[in-house]
């Protein structure tokens, strides 16, 4: 019984070192071909953690809030950075679709 525990056990983690080692190989095809199509999926990505990433944060609360915390810089650096990425991550998906449409 427990020599069939320790073969399945083997078993899963080959499986998950093959697919590991699939993936990274699929990983760097695609982005060496379709560079394109790599990026605008990652601005996906980002955009969505930061949208439904961003409540976990606990920064989303009022002005009033803001003005009583002594710590003000966060929110400004926040302020500053979050449109940054989501208009960089923008800009990935908005590539990605024209490299689609010349297609």
């Amino acid at each position: 019984m427990k020599t069939e525990i320790q073969i399945k056990r083997y078993g899963f983690i080959a499986l998950l070192i093959v697919l590991i080692l699939l993936s990274i190989s699929i990983a760097f095809l695609t982005y060496r071909y379709y560079s394109n199509v790599v990026r605008g999926i990652l601005g996906l990505v980002l955009l969505y953690l930061l949208f439904f990433g961003g409540r976990y944060a606990k920064n989303d609360v009022s002005i009033h809030t803001m003005l009583l915390d002594p710590k003000k810089g966060k929110y400004l650096i926040v302020a500053f950075i979050d449109p940054l990425i989501s208009y960089w991550a923008t800009l990935q998906i908005y590539e990605m679709i024209l490299f689609f449409w010349k297609r």
